[in-house]
């Protein structure tokens, strides 16, 4: 059990995405010995100097929400002067988007209902519009297309979107949306259509690209990112998280 004493901190900035490289081991045909000496020399390596016994923040999990957190976080202590991203570890037992942000489906977009989500969601796809090579990230722009059963609900997203000037065209009726599909799409020939909201911005990112563009970043400022490490537990104090196990 290795301990960490840490100040806990769960900070989560508006990023939807961060990936960074992590050793796979493909075991097909090799021996028990093999296997052991591999085990050991593991636990010799976790055992060793080299693996921190204390650091100021450490963050569980390296998906989108665990790199996006300790990138944004390095930054605001660079900023405000309390440190930088050396004060920071991730711990992954996998790798990096070894989880739920590996097999996401990359869409980015503005097209929620909750309102409360709307200029959320634009500084979202304005932070994938900042770097969209790193990002893997294709502006290739949103649509929702609805039959009748939701045309309202889309009408409200709709103005919502106006509301905050994100850039989006709403259609309506059945004969205009068909004019406007077949616009795009010479052979469009769905039927009971009588909306359609077309986001100008928005797009989707290559998950797993994306993910090692953001991991990069957060190596570049000097945060490490450790994988194969199993957390089993917290010890808290007085409702802080003292120690991670």
């Amino acid at each position: 059990v290795v301990s960490f004493s840490i100040f806990s901190i769960m900070f989560v900035k508006s990023f939807l995405i961060t990936l960074v490289s992590s050793s796979i081991f493909v075991l097909s045909s090799f021996s028990f010995s093999i296997w052991s000496f591999i085990s050991s020399s593991f636990s010799s390596f976790l055992s060793s100097s080299s693996f921190p016994s204390s650091s100021p923040y450490v963050i569980v999990g390296a998906g989108i929400h665990g790199l996006s957190t300790a990138y944004h976080l390095a930054l605001e202590l660079k900023a405000s002067g309390k440190g930088d991203g050396r004060d920071i570890i991730i711990l992954d037992k996998n790798g990096i988007a070894a989880g739920a942000t590996g097999i996401a489906c990359g869409v980015v977009r503005n097209n929620y209902f909750q309102p409360a989500m709307r200029e959320l969601m634009a500084h979202s796809v304005e932070v994938w519009e900042s770097d969209m090579k790193a990002y893997s990230y294709h502006p290739v722009g949103y649509m929702q297309i609805s039959p009748e059963s939701m045309h309202a609900d889309v009408a409200t997203i709709y103005e919502q979107q106006k509301a905050i000037d994100y850039p989006s065209t709403f259609i309506e009726g059945e004969a205009d949306c068909t004019k406007y599909m077949k616009g795009i799409f010479h052979d469009w020939q769905a039927q009971g259509i009588t909306s359609v909201l077309h986001e100008a911005k928005g797009g989707y990112a290559n998950n797993t690209k994306a993910m090692y563009g953001l991991a990069a970043k957060v190596e570049n400022e000097n945060i490490r990112i450790i994988s194969g490490v199993t957390v089993t537990g917290f010890t808290r104090n007085e409702g802080c998280v003292t120690h991670v196990e």
